[in-house]
């Protein structure tokens, strides 16, 4: 076969469709968070606006291309769809994909990467000011309560340990260095952060150049952002004994996924005021609400509030630009594995399982 000049390319080949289809069958698992591009293919569709983890293996029976965006698709549900060839993930986290499991079924995975960096960077921000300043206490005390007028100032009620840190006083310790890593790095430091550590693995034998202990970000940072994929290595990544060794004016934020922070040790340290404040925009169990985590007491049932906590319903990534970029990487991925052409350096980026190996 003729080859292209980059090593390991050839010529589009399109790959076969499954006996008794003329053109592939997409089930889109979740469009309730943003429509499809217009694909340049022949396809029929079942899109669903929302799906539950129980109805996914019924739903991608037909399919030989599956869209999904957060909600997983496990296993035991491809299992369901003899005719699977490829899941297409409109996101960029897919730490819940099994790709070993794809590579042995030969299913191709494809995702977004990079799609949602700017608005996810911008969250960070948002959520890193609001929880230094506290605005949600100042902001319902003003609105619920006669306390302003009756004691002129709301900074002792606020921040009964003393005034907030600036960002001239802020060392930021970032857990996860890919692209959304880099990113706040540089709209922190020119913010004017007096200090950037960037976190090795925790457990690393020899720290990286550049690159600060695990332990030592946790001793040091006045901030830390969690930024790393959701793994099985990184599942409680930080726990109990990680907020023992975060200062008292600490302040953690997760704009990565749930499971990466134990909620119920991030709860313990902030109700024992053990760091200064927090805030996620992600949960181990989503959608959340009262009563799911204990991040978020049903307070219905007389259970207290968590303090010095925002959480975010994983809205970090929402922006018109992430959408376009994710309806044209989703697209141009999907469009590349019909066509052929996964091995076309323009595609490589997005694929993460192909041709019975793991490529990322």
């Amino acid at each position: 076969m003729e080859s292209n000049s980059e090593p390991g390319w050839t010529l589009p080949t399109p790959p076969p469709l499954p006996a008794g289809y003329d053109k592939h069958h997409i089930v889109f698992l979740e469009a309730v968070h943003l429509p499809l591009a217009t694909l340049p293919f022949e396809y029929t569709i079942d899109a669903y606006q929302r799906t539950q983890a129980h109805e996914v293996a019924e739903r991608i029976k037909p399919a030989t291309i599956v869209i999904s965006n957060v909600i997983d698709v496990k296993p035991s549900d491809m299992d369901n769809a003899p005719h699977l060839q490829l899941l297409a993930i409109m996101a960029t986290g897919m730490g819940w994909v099994d790709k070993e499991y794809c590579a042995r079924r030969g299913v191709t995975v494809v995702n977004a990467p990079s799609a949602n960096i700017d608005a996810v960077s911008e969250h960070f921000l948002a959520l890193y000011f609001a929880s230094r300043k506290r605005l949600g206490a100042v902001d319902n005390s003003v609105k619920t309560s006669d306390e302003w007028r009756q004691t002129f100032s709301l900074t002792k009620k606020v921040w009964p340990e003393g005034p907030p840190l600036g960002v001239k006083q802020e060392t930021l310790g970032i857990v996860g260095y890919g692209a959304l890593g880099q990113n706040i790095e540089a709209l922190t430091k020119a913010l004017g952060f007096r200090e950037v550590l960037i976190a090795d693995r925790k457990g690393a034998a020899k720290v990286r150049d550049g690159r600060v202990s695990f332990q030592e970000v946790l001793t040091r940072s006045t901030t830390i952002v969690i930024v790393c994929p959701r793994e099985p290595d990184t599942i409680n990544l930080v726990d109990e004994q990680e907020f023992g060794l975060m200062r008292k004016e600490a302040l953690l934020i997760n704009i990565a996924r749930g499971g990466i922070v134990n909620e119920a040790a991030l709860a313990k340290a902030l109700k024992e005021h053990v760091i200064f404040g927090a805030a996620t925009d992600v949960l181990d169990t989503e959608p959340g609400g009262p009563g799911t985590t204990p991040l978020l007491p049903d307070m219905s049932k007389g259970e207290e509030p968590v303090p010095n906590l925002i959480v975010t319903s994983h809205v970090a990534w929402f922006s018109g630009s992430t959408i376009a970029n994710l309806q044209k990487i989703n697209c141009d991925a999907m469009t590349a594995f019909v066509e052929g052409r996964m091995y076309d350096p323009r595609a490589r980026a997005c694929v993460a399982v192909h041709d019975g190996k793991i490529w990322k």
